[in-house]
C-alpha cells in the first residue's frame, strides 16, 4: 500500500469519527435547543447542517477507506470530499453575526482545511491509479 493510500485511510478513519461527532452534536442540540447561544435565529437551520454534516462525513469516512483498498472506486471520496467541504462553509457561515449567530466559527474553517486534504489525498490516490495502468 502506497502513502497516498495509508494517508488518505487514516485521513478517512478520522472522518468516520468526525460524522459521529456532528451526528451526536446535531442531534444533541435538536433535542436540547443549545444551539441557539451561537447560531442566534438560525439554530435549527445549523442543526440540520451539522446533522447532514455528519451523514457526509460517515459516507466520505466509508467511501475513503474503500477507495485505499480498492483506488479504482476512490473517485466517491473525491466528490463526498468536497461536499464535505462545502457543507463544512455552510456551517461555519451560519454562526457569522450577519446571517443571525454570534461568533465565528474558527473550527470549521480548520475543518475546511482538513476537508480540502482529503480531496487532495483522494486525487492522488486516483492519479496514482492512472499511472498503474
Amino acid at each position: 500500500m502506497s502513502a497516498a493510500r495509508k494517508t488518505l485511510k487514516i485521513l478517512a478513519l478520522i472522518y468516520f469519527v468526525l460524522g459521529i461527532a456532528s451526528l451526536v452534536i446535531g442531534i444533541a442540540g435538536i433535542v436540547t435547543g443549545n444551539f441557539g447561544s451561537a447560531y442566534g435565529s438560525n439554530a435549527t437551520l445549523a442543526a440540520v447542517v451539522v446533522i447532514v454534516k455528519g451523514l457526509v462525513d460517515l459516507a466520505a469516512g466509508v467511501a475513503g477507506i474503500k477507495g485505499a483498498n480498492k483506488p479504482s472506486q476512490v473517485d466517491g471520496a473525491f466528490k463526498l470530499g468536497i461536499v464535505a467541504a462545502i457543507a463544512t462553509i455552510a456551517q461555519a457561515a451560519l454562526t457569522l453575526p450577519a446571517l443571525g449567530g454570534s461568533s465565528v466559527n474558527i473550527v470549521a474553517f480548520v475543518i475546511v482545511v482538513y476537508d480540502l486534504f482529503f480531496v487532495q489525498q483522494a486525487h492522488a490516490v486516483k492519479a496514482e491509479n492512472k499511472d498503474r495502468l
